[in-house]
């Protein structure tokens, strides 16, 4: 592989002769809801220990694969994490700030099914979640959060999410 800089970000050069920059990185995360008893419920997942805050939990998130397009990423991450199929996804946010975790690029969407489905990893790599729930939304504070994940379905809840 050949390196070539460029201001900040670096190129390389694979010797197939495919382009590849070192920028700044696009994740995808999904607000997962449904409805039981008047109550409003999202699907969480405890991250693996071994992760980026590792021990606590968030909604399904992750990086874009090569060849990927936001959408087949968003659905990706929530098939492996949550073990569920999506109908209808919308887009909820990019949040595409420098302060932001890694100064990740990261796209938001939000999708609701009609049930508490059955939750499975099983799709996921070994040590990627240690559990899966769907947490009451009126219960977010009795769990530790990560990547602000509590706040950011508070602001979906409230209709404040710019």
């Amino acid at each position: 592989m050949v390196e070539y800089k460029s201001m900040k970000n670096k190129r390389y050069m694979t010797t197939c002769g495919k382009e590849i920059w070192d920028n700044r990185s696009a994740a995808v995360c999904v607000h997962v809801y449904s409805w039981r008893g008047g109550e409003v419920y999202v699907a969480a997942l405890k991250r693996g220990e071994g992760m980026d805050q590792g021990g606590l939990w968030c909604m399904s998130c992750g990086y874009l694969d090569w060849d990927e397009t936001l959408e087949e990423g968003a659905r990706r991450e929530v098939r492996e994490e949550l073990g569920l199929e999506l109908g209808g996804m919308a887009l909820l946010r990019i949040d595409d700030s420098p302060a932001a975790h890694k100064q990740n690029i990261t796209v938001t969407y939000r999708s609701w099914v009609d049930d508490l489905l059955e939750l499975n990893s099983d799709g996921a790599e070994d040590g990627e979640v240690q559990e899966l729930r769907w947490i009451k939304v009126t219960e977010l504070g009795d769990y530790e959060w990560a990547f602000g994940h509590a706040e950011m379905i508070q602001r979906d809840m409230a209709g404040d999410f710019r």
